[in-house]
């Protein structure tokens, strides 16, 4: 597995450095009777040194499921049964697995078999859902045929509508006239009988005898006079009811539009839903046979089966997946921070993680997400951070476990050497160079920054330098 080496020196990697490189060497020189001088050997490197917080924590990697590529509507249309996956909507069809192909922990690539389905259980599960194309079909048919009538209807009741409120006032004003005359004439009659009674009256007062002819009209007067009591009253009520027939007519008629709109749009409304049902169904055919092709589930991913979600016999589910994959991208870390550190940790910040099982090899991350709230089960105030890795992550399984270092400080690209090395004498650092030659030479050296194991040098040695530590050790 190629990986990017970084050097990291800051509790991770440190003793590793002392003791790695050409070699390890130990001259001695006597001082006296009781101690002697210890010379170890080290080389001076070139790399990046850091200071930072470092935490320990294991690894945890993300899946991905495969779920059934296809969902079909549970919206029904006159009765009309959807074939849905699942048993609870009322389908009487379930697929039906007959073989599964992998298991946990099995290494697979994308195309590879996962599971095949029984043929019957695909052919039920078709002809539902065939079946329902079909009745879907058909009930467009009938919403199509009944929004022709309704629109034809609508139509009828437009023109009706303007038509009646087009001779609205011309039918109220001959009504009233009509209720009118038919008042005046029967007051008319009235006045002529009473007339007829006067003159009647008039005679009998001057010595004619016509008292017959008086009590005759006298009758035809009661007749008359109750005639036109009648017309007054048909005037009064039947105006009324004219006048409300003549509002009712101009109403329709100033809505004839709208109403007429909402009549169409309501049966184009009826046809809209029809087809959309039909849409829906047509869809899930097509979906269903994109999703069962030859009648064996074919795997969307590449890598590690975390878990199989059915057995032979089982039927599929939307509420359980296929399977589920190790997700090689989604991989993260888990430490926990003290809140005197955590203050310096932002999201997207870059760290170091270095994992037990690859040492000397450094990967990279980025703070994901942080803890706003104290974590559990410690003694003391800690949040935790989740981190995420990046780069060639291959090789790295679930529960590895390693240290994460959050970068407070780093420069890298610069030539440096154990602190150990470095002899201070009042304002002057030096160090103890061995030539090719076996003599040791001391040099006088500029430091720069250090992460407390090494520091860096910034001039007075080179690159592959033999640079010596020196200790007192008891004289044997």
């Amino acid at each position: 597995m190629k990986k990017t080496k970084i050097y990291l020196f800051s509790g991770i990697g440190a003793a590793a450095l002392l003791a790695g490189g050409a070699g390890i060497y130990a001259y001695r020189a006597q001082d006296s009777a009781e101690t002697e001088t210890v010379y170890k050997e080290t080389t001076v490197e070139s790399g990046t040194l850091t200071v930072g917080v470092t935490e320990s924590g294991s690894v945890s990697i993300g899946s991905l499921t495969q779920d059934m590529d296809f969902i079909v509507s549970t919206s029904q249309t006159a009765g009309a049964q959807s074939a849905s996956t699942s048993q609870s909507s009322g389908s009487s069809a379930a697929l039906e697995v007959e073989e599964v192909y992998v298991t946990m922990g099995q290494e697979v690539s994308e195309g590879d078999p996962l599971l095949k389905l029984t043929e019957e259980s695909i052919e039920k599960y078709r002809k539902e859902l065939t079946d329902a194309v079909t009745e879907a079909s058909a009930k467009l048919s009938e919403a199509s045929l009944a929004s022709e009538k309704e629109k034809v209807s609508a139509g009828y009741s437009y023109d009706l509508s303007i038509a009646k409120g087009s001779v609205a006032q011309e039918e109220y004003n001959a009504t009233i006239a009509k209720l009118k005359e038919a008042v005046d004439e029967a007051q008319e009659a009235v006045d002529e009988s009473q007339a007829l009674m006067n003159y009647y009256q008039e005679m009998i007062d001057s010595g004619m005898d016509l008292s017959e002819s008086l009590a005759s009209e006298q009758e035809n007067y009661n007749k008359l006079y109750n005639q036109l009591k009648s017309a007054q009253s048909a005037y009064t009520t039947q105006s009324i009811e004219a006048e409300k027939t003549y509002q009712e007519a101009v109403l329709s008629y100033q809505n004839a539009d709208s109403q007429y709109s909402a009549d169409v749009s309501g049966a184009d409304i009826s046809v809209s839903n029809a087809e959309e049902t039909l849409a829906e169904a047509q869809e899930a055919l097509a979906e269903f046979e994109e999703f069962v092709g030859d009648g064996t589930i074919y795997s969307d991913y590449t890598g590690s089966i975390m878990e199989v979600g059915y057995e032979a016999g089982d039927e599929l589910s939307p509420d359980v997946s296929i399977a589920a994959f190790a997700d090689g991208d989604d991989v993260t870390i888990t430490v926990s921070v003290s809140e005197e550190d955590i203050s310096d940790i932002a999201l997207n910040d870059e760290v170091m993680v270095e994992l037990t099982a690859y040492e000397d090899e450094v990967f990279s991350g980025v703070v994901e997400s942080m803890d706003t709230s104290v974590s559990s089960g410690s003694s003391t105030v800690s949040y935790n951070v989740c981190v995420r890795l990046t780069g060639d992550l291959d090789g790295i399984y679930t529960d590895m476990t390693g240290n994460v270092t959050f970068i407070q400080k780093q420069v890298g690209d610069v030539l440096y050497v154990s602190n150990k090395a470095i002899i201070n004498e009042g304002t002057a650092s030096y160090v103890k160079v061995r030539k090719a030659d076996g003599t040791i030479e001391k040099t006088e050296v500029v430091t720069g920054f250090s992460d407390g194991v090494n520091v860096e040098i910034q001039s007075g040695v080179s690159e592959g330098d033999t640079v010596l530590i020196e200790s007192q050790v008891a004289a044997s």
